[in-house]
């Protein structure tokens, strides 16, 4: 009887470890799915403020195109070289209604660079850019509504823009000396 007490005891004991590491690797999987999920839905967010800075970025390249081509020959020379960047945004679907400039862009300066030759100089090719801009007709670029931006304060901006402006103040004072040693609104790297 004292032997099956025994037995009993350590099942007792033995019980409540294994119904507690059961409990322990159910909330271990509870706590693993949800952190799972919580990556998933930063990931997700994540995604979707990479994808509008995408989209920000071509809108103002797009604009830099229909507003002032003849003005931006150095940006065509960046697309005709960077091309291969711009194919995975041709496919999707944000961004395709924004691409068909770019695109109209750099297949127009890609026929008149071929037209030209094989070895060109960067001056050369500036100059085919140049005289395309003023040929290629404007009516062919899509217009889309006039970008705006919106300046949005902080809190408090003055922590930033006090120590900004002084150090520009420094830097630009030849006239005058400041004792680096006494300057406390902001370091020295700063500037």
């Amino acid at each position: 009887m004292e032997e099956e007490m025994k037995k009993l005891s350590e099942l007792d004991i033995e019980q409540p470890k294994s119904i507690a590491s059961k409990r322990d690797k159910d909330k271990i999987l509870v706590t693993k799915g949800l952190a799972l999920k919580l990556l998933c839905s930063l990931r997700a967010q994540d995604l979707n403020v990479i994808e509008e800075v995408i989209r920000m970025m071509l809108e103002i390249i797009n604009s830099c195109l229909t507003n002032s081509l003849h003005h931006n020959p150095n940006l065509v020379y960046a697309l005709l070289y960077k091309r291969d960047l711009f194919e995975q945004f041709r496919t999707h679907p944000s961004f395709q209604d924004i691409m068909q400039n770019i695109d109209l862009v750099i297949s127009f300066f890609s026929c008149r660079l071929e037209q030209a030759g094989a070895e060109l100089s960067v001056e050369r090719v500036l100059e085919i850019i140049k005289q395309g801009a003023v040929a290629l007709p404007k009516d062919r670029l899509r217009k889309f509504p006039e970008l705006k931006f919106k300046y949005v304060e902080e809190e408090q901006p003055e922590e930033f823009f006090i120590p900004y402006v002084w150090s520009l103040v420094y830097n630009s004072a030849v006239a005058l000396y400041w004792n680096p040693r006494d300057i406390q609104l902001f370091t020295m790297d700063s500037g």
